[in-house]
């Protein structure tokens, strides 16, 4: 039993009439009389009764014709789903997510591709540099944020997301008075750093920026996640730099800016080489289309303003 003859059996059954059947699907009416009896041969059963004057459908035929409806049905959604699937707008995708990325305008970018692509399903790993570049080579995740630079191997690459540092500091802290704050004022305070394990490629970013500043800083807690540290910070426990995409809301934080300005901070989307998904080139393509590589400084000064009257 093929496609076609649920095809031509419901055509006859809808019609009642071999002829007008015939001109629906595009035969001779000998043929479709021929295959509808080898269709009845093969299920064993009469499923139309025939007379000179008019066609009827048999109690078989009429709960033939139900369970071939729903099934010729099911086959033309399988076929649109899987057009759909080549296009990229259906499936599946595992993306490798670094715990301080929902602070940076990562997840509006990813919000844009789920407008565009309502029924594909997000996976959200939450993973830290190491984790995630071991889940990216092994193909456990399809694609991947992470902080430049890191050892990209067989990976393929792209520049999205481009932040300047910034000091997130307690509003009752003195230096929240300062409309921009000195790398040499950050030594005297207490200083909350994100471990080392949880992002080596930010951890060293900052070490390196206070080495090439000539100051030490005076490391009193550390922390894996951003909302750990925001919160030491709001409870007056220290400083620390972050990435700023103008995400954070704090009522009690402050965040100010830098000087000299450091070199910003740099995200790069990383995916398989080998990896020619439809889905995943969709993604690439809307991440690639609403990247942020440039922030003028009186755009970093409103961010500022804003998420400090949060």
């Amino acid at each position: 039993m093929e496609l076609r003859h649920l095809k031509y059996f419901v055509a006859v059954a809808e019609e009642l009439h071999f002829g007008r059947a015939a001109n629906k699907v595009h035969i001779s009416q000998p043929p479709l009389s021929q295959q509808i009896r080898q269709l009845e041969t093969e299920l064993g059963t009469k499923l139309l009764h025939r007379t000179k004057r008019r066609v009827e459908l048999t109690h078989s035929g009429r709960i033939f014709l139900q369970e071939a409806r729903a099934t010729l049905a099911h086959a033309d959604q399988a076929v649109a789903r899987v057009k759909r699937a080549q296009r990229g707008e259906v499936g599946r995708l595992s993306i490798g997510w670094l715990p301080w990325s929902d602070f940076t305008a990562l997840p509006s970018m990813v919000g844009k591709f789920c407008e565009r692509c309502p029924d594909v399903h997000l996976d959200m790993h939450y993973l830290n540099m190491p984790e995630e570049l071991s889940a990216l080579h092994a193909g456990r995740i399809d694609v991947g944020f992470l902080l430049r630079p890191f050892d990209s191997g067989a990976l393929r690459t792209e520049l999205v997301v481009r932040h300047p540092l910034v000091v997130a500091l307690p509003k009752s802290n003195k230096l929240s008075a300062m409309a921009q704050i000195r790398f040499s004022d950050l030594a005297s305070e207490p200083y909350i750093l994100f471990k080392r394990d949880s992002s080596p490629a930010f951890y060293d970013y900052v070490i390196s920026l206070c080495q090439r500043e000539g100051i030490t800083l005076n490391v009193r807690h550390e922390a894996s996640h951003t909302l750990t540290v925001l919160a030491l910070v709001a409870a007056g426990l220290g400083i620390t730099l972050l990435p700023f995409g103008g995400h954070y809301a704090h009522s009690d934080v402050t965040f100010r800016r830098l000087v000299p300005t450091p070199p910003l901070f740099e995200i790069a989307l990383a995916w398989r080489q080998q990896n020619e998904s439809a889905l995943l080139q969709r993604f690439i393509e809307t991440i690639r289309k609403h990247r942020q590589i440039k922030l003028a400084p009186r755009a970093l000064q409103q961010g500022l303003q804003k998420a400090t009257k949060r």
